[in-house]
């Protein structure tokens, strides 16, 4: 697992811009993003991003600033497993996604499991 402090994440009030700007630095094409108490909220997509500027007719710096991550986010997208889960749980999750956010028994966000690192397992 990759810890908390190493795996670069988003807090719900950051704006599309940010995350954008974030996810661009990293090369992600995906964020998970916490609240202000560090609780997993969801997954924002690259693919989140693209249809809400598509269906809005927007694309601009600006209006992306403007935009808070909130109205985009999928929480339905990446659950979340708890710390304790077992091997069969992490490989159903990275089935679908690159990624599987690890959360302690409060829902705190502890890490991430890349699908890399479990096929390399």
């Amino acid at each position: 697992m990759i810890p908390k402090s190493l795996v670069e994440y988003i807090n719900i009030d950051s704006t599309v811009r940010q995350a954008l700007e974030k996810m661009h630095f990293h090369k992600y094409t995906a964020i998970p993003v916490l609240d202000a108490d560090g609780k997993y909220i969801g997954t924002l997509r690259n693919n989140d991003i693209l249809t809400y500027l598509w269906m809005n007719g927007s694309c601009d710096k600006e209006s992306a600033e403007l935009i808070p991550v909130s109205e985009l986010i999928s929480t339905s997208h990446s659950k979340p497993l708890l710390h304790s889960a077992s091997i069969k749980d992490l490989i159903e999750g990275v089935k679908e996604h690159n990624f599987v956010p690890i959360v302690d028994d409060r829902g705190a966000f502890i890490g991430i499991v890349l699908r890399r690192e479990l096929l390399n397992y």
